[in-house]
């Protein structure tokens, strides 16, 4: 049955900020337009509404006609699956209830062998006299029919379609406002839509996890009545904290977009928001008790590497994406940053074989970061470093990134000026890693740590092999910060060790891989003489926190040297300066193709380039090279909200819904703290307002967006 003549209805481009989307639909016949504003509470600096399970929608219905018309807007949702055949589905139950003026019905079912039920409902319509009416139960799987008759000749949902079998495994159920609307006036309906799931057990089914929401919020009526209710405040703080970007008048268009559109990953990626509970404490001895005061306040959150890298909290990668949550949820970042403190000396008695060298070696090596915290088909959390490619344990990056972001994190995260708590946890550990680095990867004593020819860092396909530019900027910024956490907390021969290591490190940096115009990307390997996008990653994110202590780990003129190369080879000579950075190419301005990645585009890399770039006052190569990534992403290839980690220059793209792209608040916390960029009022340099592709029809943060409401789901 097709209840609807669709040539009636004629849809407009979609909008989407996230965390907010607007659909907007023109029915020309009756001279109706009605607007449908998405809003979820993805609120920064929040740590309880941000983590509930719920959305509203806010139907806007304008009649331009000259006829007074009633209208009636229905909302109905479906159970959940779970299982491979649906003769295994749970049976569905439904309950209708109502606080004050919110009315709805929950459909309670297991997915999955958990118990999960979803809540519909809306409110009285204050505007003017409404009608509610409720539908309690039909099947979703047949025409609709009884649904769609009693719409039609009377403007209400039926109680229950008769057809509708008690105990079903498929069931909808469904909620509908009438309401008057004026000749050339408009009404407004608010609809929400909560998923009450408040128990998780992964797939080993060791523990069972509570989710943080149910800290503040119990049952989905309850869920819904609070969403109803604080609707319009969470749209308020959203545009307080949205609206000096979108204001603001030098900033490119294409920008005020993905700033905001590509945290969709932040509770699309698989994310865990849980509730500390003492018991872990059996299990996972290694919690230290300033970790653990941490979960008791904001909880323990996870995501994953991307949707099909299914590695909770994946920390190389973390280390770009960070930025984000450093930003809008510090003690979220603490709180990851804290756990990963306590994971360092931790071990697991596990040997495994890895897959690409076969070596056979611990799963989790004592004085190592872990790769990631565990994969959800397993048992996140109790089983760590679930990436078997490599022995992540000889990795050289995942180390010194710990190092970087301990100590931006103490600098630039919300503390007292006199509180070194933070910095005092961590300590100890960097102390331990530093010393295995000079132990372990200093091959020839020089003081410089060296790649042995694998692909031991974070480009795991992308053999580096002696000294390179990545793992060594890394290094270089790791011992200057280092030092300088030891002159904090007092550790005067620590400090003259690391300063000292660093002057004879940098000497051989410069001496090895310095070509004049840029660091080579290794010293011994296929790919030893291209030009890397991120060869000087280390000294970027030590920068983007303390410029005063980059510029003491490489001379300023070689940076910018290296920065105006990447420029002009990476970014303009590789697909028409369309497409961002390329990772890897050659001083002929052939696009490096000796290893797999680094002929790739790595969207969270670009955005980080972007962001030294911007380090360096370097405003308009900034957006040029970051624009390039957003218009092929969002305008060319259609991968809106669903941001790939790899883009090639024909045709292909690897692994969709990924974290790295969330570094693109990298470049906002480079604009507010090295542009000036604190108000729409204040200016900056930026010599090119609008930075768009040629190619494409830009349009002011719209685009066409697939409309699922599971796709917002919430940190809950």
């Amino acid at each position: 049955m097709d209840p609807l003549d669709r040539n009636l209805v004629e849809p407009r481009p979609s909008k989407g900020l996230y965390p907010r989307s607007w659909t907007c639909y023109d029915i020309r016949e009756l001279g109706l337009t009605v607007v449908i504003r998405q809003v979820s509470p993805v609120l920064p600096h929040n740590y309880e509404d941000s983590s509930l399970p719920v959305c509203c929608f806010v139907v806007t219905v304008q009649n331009d006609s000259d006829t007074d018309l009633e209208v009636s807007i229905a909302f109905t949702f479906r159970n959940g699956t779970g299982n491979r055949r649906w003769e295994n589905e749970s049976e569905c139950t439904f309950a209708r209830f109502t606080d004050g003026n919110v009315t709805g019905v929950t459909l309670a079912h297991t997915i999955s062998q958990l118990p999960c039920t979803y809540g519909i409902a809306t409110t009285s319509n204050a505007e003017s006299t409404s009608h509610v009416s409720l539908c309690q139960g039909f099947d979703p799987s047949k025409s609709g029919a009884a649904v769609w008759d009693s719409l039609r000749d009377t403007g209400d949902l039926p109680g229950k379609d008769d057809e509708c079998v008690p105990g079903s495994t498929e069931l909808a159920v469904g909620v509908c406002q009438r309401f008057a609307v004026p000749a050339n006036a408009s009404r407004t309906a608010e609809f929400a839509l909560a998923w009450d799931m408040p128990n998780v057990l992964f797939g080993a089914s060791k523990r069972w996890y509570r989710r943080r929401y149910t800290r503040f919020v119990k049952g989905a009526s309850c869920l819904c009545e609070r969403a109803l209710r604080r609707r319009a405040k969470w749209e308020k703080a959203l545009d307080e904290w949205q609206s000096p970007i979108l204001d603001h008048p030098q900033l490119p268009d294409w920008y005020k977009s993905a700033i905001f559109n590509e945290l969709y990953f932040m509770t699309d990626g698989g994310s865990l928001w849980f509730e500390y509970d003492d018991a872990w404490s059996k299990h996972e001895t290694q919690l230290s008790d300033y970790t653990k005061n941490l979960m008791k306040q904001y909880g323990r959150f996870g995501y994953l590497e991307s949707w099909e890298y299914r590695m909770v909290n994946t920390y190389d990668v973390h280390f770009y994406a960070s930025f984000a949550i450093a930003q809008l949820w510090p003690y979220m970042e603490l709180t990851v940053q804290s756990e990963f403190t306590d994971q360092i000396e931790h071990s697991v008695d596990i040997h495994i074989t890895f897959h690409m060298e076969g070596d056979v070696a611990r799963q989790k090596t004592s004085s190592r970061v872990p790769h990631d915290l565990g994969n959800p088909a397993d048992e996140p959390w109790l089983c760590t470093n679930a990436y078997v490619m490599h022995d992540t344990g000889k990795w050289k990056d995942l180390n010194l990134k710990y190092v970087l972001t301990s100590w931006r994190d103490h600098v630039a995260l919300p503390r007292h000026p006199d509180d070194l708590s933070f910095l005092e946890h961590t300590w100890p550990a960097v102390q331990k890693l530093m010393s295995e680095a000079i132990l372990e990867w200093d091959q020839d004593g020089d003081g410089m740590i060296e790649n042995f020819g694998k692909a031991d860092q974070t480009y795991d396909a992308w053999r580096m092999e002696g000294v390179s530019a990545y793992c060594g900027s890394l290094w270089l910024a790791s011992l200057r910060v280092a030092a300088e956490m030891a002159k904090i907390l007092g550790y005067e021969e620590c400090e003259k060790q690391y300063l000292q290591t660093l002057a004879s490190a940098r000497k051989v940096f410069i001496d090895r891989l310095w070509t004049g115009s840029y660091f080579r990307f290794c010293e011994r390997s296929r790919s030893r003489e291209s030009i890397m996008a991120d060869q000087l990653c280390g000294v970027w994110f030590l920068q983007s926190v303390s410029p005063h202590l980059a510029a003491e780990v490489l001379p300023p003129n070689m940076v910018r040297e290296a920065l105006k190369t990447i420029y002009e080879y990476n970014v303009c000579r590789f697909a028409g300066g369309r497409m961002g950075a390329v990772n890897g190419m050659r001083p002929d301005g052939r696009v490096d193709r000796e290893y797999i990645q680094a002929d790739e585009v790595w969207t969270g890399v670009t955005y980080a380039v972007a962001a030294f770039l911007l380090q360096q006052g370097e405003t308009e190569k900034a957006f040029h090279t970051a624009s390039g990534c957003y218009n092929a992403c969002f305008e060319r290839v259609g991968l809106q909200y669903q941001t790939p980690e790899a883009l090639y220059e024909n045709k292909f793209y690897r692994a969709i819904g990924y974290m790295r792209p969330l570094s693109i608040w990298a470049m906002q916390w480079a604009l507010q703290r090295h542009c000036g960029l604190n108000s729409p009022k204040q200016r900056f340099p930026l010599t090119i307002i609008s930075i768009n592709d040629p190619q494409s029809s830009p349009r002011l943060l719209t685009f066409q967006m697939y409309y699922m409401v599971l796709q917002w789901q919430l940190m809950s």
